[in-house]
């Protein structure tokens, strides 16, 4: 099975992640590899491996194929594609179409008689198993496999069979088919369970290269596998072409507008771990704030860069309502982009920014806007803390609404000073990640015309230590 045909091929990458479409954050990552590695090297040709193919496929112009075949609990994979999607998916075997077929229908059968149920067992096996052939056969086509960006090591998000055992298939396979992997500027969260941590400790020890996107991540690899080694490299985001967006129209340029981006943490049905009472004291005092701003005549945009959050937005704007007059709540707004160009525009559009997601943060920060943080997870504090606006990082658990308002103050008055650093920190984190799309071009020229094997991680290092280090 060939997935690509070009002649003048540099080589070829696969982009690894566990992406629907949904989390900007996640595209901007995409957006960021896409751009950076055709700039190294135009001749390069890059697919996607990912949870929904068809709908990545059409956001970031690459062919994508499927990541996994099992959905778990918030870890959706999306088989089909769309009619509209320019996806390209490699042939199946011989027969696939009809096994899937009678798995389709066991699947259904199976909802009203129980007795059919442990058949559905072995034709979920059996369609495991031709997901790994399909696989191999795509990776016996690929160069470099690359893991980059976002919770990889995490099994939060769908837990031990759902991230971690994907990272151990696909690694494996790709050494078995003779590709090199590298995980770029990967983070970890949430590893609890034996299994995950097994299986993360496999992938990440059939890495060539890797690296950590905070201190904290790095550490946490490390005690999975102390041989999981590798520098810190800010988060890929960063190295995202920015588009000039200076002349982005306001309606009223002399009222000061906020943008605030509620995130679903512990809302049942939405996050994994549900905990009703933390979302209801997280969305009080949130909506505290945003009517505090609005009774001032302060402009604010409900904003989402993950598609949960976008729930919120009617339960925010219930809990806002009471007690304002109609001119003060004509003052709030709700967004709907759904791409990170889009969320880009909006963000150079307001002064100032409240977030929670950690991309919804690096996007604030490369539009240059001075952000305050609500962190849920090690990896927000993380950040802000990297980015020396630890005053401005509070605790979901524990904020409360005059504390973001004591903060919005804070911004306003250093504003003139946060903005330039903002820009610089940009700047500087992007070159810190250059050398590492060097180093993946360099491992292509290294595999083109050599023998079909995995380059090791003494071979790479060796030529790239300048680079990298």
């Amino acid at each position: 099975m060939k997935f690509w045909r070009a002649r003048h091929s540099s080589g070829r990458i696969a982009l690894l992640t566990p992406y629907d479409g949904g989390n900007l954050g996640d595209g901007a990552i995409q957006e960021a590899l896409i751009a950076n590695f055709r700039r190294w090297d135009p001749n390069i040709q890059l697919c996607g491996i990912t949870l929904n193919p068809a709908r990545t496929s059409a956001l970031h112009d690459i062919p994508c194929y499927l990541l996994a075949v099992t959905s778990r609990p918030h870890y959706h994979a999306t088989r089909e594609p769309t009619p509209t999607s320019d996806c390209t998916y490699p042939s199946p075997p011989a027969g696939t179409s009809g096994i899937r077929s009678v798995y389709m229908r066991l699947r259904s059968m199976a909802r009203f008689f129980p007795f059919l149920k442990p058949l559905k067992v072995l034709v979920r096996t059996t369609d495991e198993i031709l997901h790994l052939i399909r696989s191999y056969r795509l990776l016996r086509d690929i160069d470099v496999l690359v893991v980059a960006g976002g919770g990889q090591l995490d099994d939060e998000w769908g837990g031990c069979w759902g991230h971690p055992y994907a990272l151990l298939k696909w690694t494996v396979l790709s050494r078995v088919a003779g590709s090199s992997v590298v995980f770029l500027s990967v983070g970890a969260s949430l590893m609890d369970s034996l299994l995950t941590k097994l299986f993360l400790r496999v992938a990440l020890s059939l890495a060539c290269y890797r690296s950590y996107r905070d201190h904290e991540s790095r550490q946490l690899a490390l005690t999975i596998d102390p041989r999981a080694d590798g520098p810190v490299i800010p988060d890929l985001a960063f190295s995202l072409p920015l588009i000039r967006y200076e002349s982005v129209a306001r309606p009223d340029p002399t009222r000061l507008r906020v943008g605030v981006s509620p995130i679903a943490y512990a809302q049942p049905g939405l996050w994994p771990t549900e905990d009703p009472l933390q979302y209801e004291r997280y969305m009080i005092q949130l909506a505290s704030f945003v009517a505090s701003l609005l009774r001032r005549g302060v402009f604010v945009t409900l904003f989402s860069s993950s598609c949960p959050d976008e729930q919120l937005f009617q339960d925010l704007r219930a809990r806002v309502g009471p007690g304002l007059d109609h001119e003060a709540l004509a003052r709030l707004s709700s967004s709907d982009v759904t791409t990170v160009h889009g969320l880009l525009l909006l963000l150079h559009s307001v002064d100032f920014v409240v977030a929670s997601r950690l991309h919804g943060l690096v996007l604030s920060f490369l539009a240059s806007r001075p952000s305050i943080a609500i962190s849920y997870d090690r990896k927000v504090r993380c950040l802000m803390d990297e980015l020396r606006r630890a005053d401005y990082c509070l605790d979901i658990q524990t904020f409360n609404s005059d504390d973001l308002f004591g903060a919005l103050l804070g911004l306003q008055s250093n504003r003139h000073l946060i903005a330039p650093r903002l820009t610089a920190t940009r700047r500087q984190y992007d070159r810190l990640l250059q050398p590492q799309y060097s180093l993946v071009v360099q491992l292509l020229r290294r595999r083109r015309g050599g023998p079909r094997r995995a380059v090791t991680l003494e071979e790479l290092t060796h030529e790239s230590t300048s680079d990298v280090g």
